[in-house]
């Protein structure tokens, strides 16, 4: 019965829709009580802290891709004449993105294994 006895109290205050979507995912728990749901959520699970900088590094990559090829697409519609360079250009930028892609792979692999 010693763990039973619990004498600190927090509140929190929420807006309508957050309190829906606590109950909601109350319900979804199946716990005890919510004191229980609380508990665990807060005590037991994982915190993930997750560095963007990569994801906003592969986002840049995209969308220099993106705009590179727009810009193909625009001279070559105009002109009928595609160069090489544009196209060995675009291949190492999707070579970038790729590179960047296994390095998230890899992370989250090294992270959740």
């Amino acid at each position: 019965m010693a763990n039973r006895y619990r004498n600190e109290r927090i509140e929190i205050k929420l807006t309508k829709e957050e309190k829906e979507i606590f109950k909601k995912k109350l319900e979804l728990s199946k716990s005890k009580s919510m004191g229980h749901f609380i508990r665990k959520r807060v005590l037991e699970a994982p915190i993930f802290v997750i560095d963007m900088n990569v994801f906003r590094k592969m986002q840049t990559l995209i969308g220099r891709n993106a705009n590179n090829l727009n810009q193909i697409a625009k001279r070559v519609n105009t002109t009928g004449i595609i160069y090489r360079e544009d196209i060995e250009d675009l291949k190492k930028e999707n070579d970038d993105i790729s590179r960047e892609i296994l390095k998230i792979q890899d992370i989250l692999l090294r992270k959740y294994i």
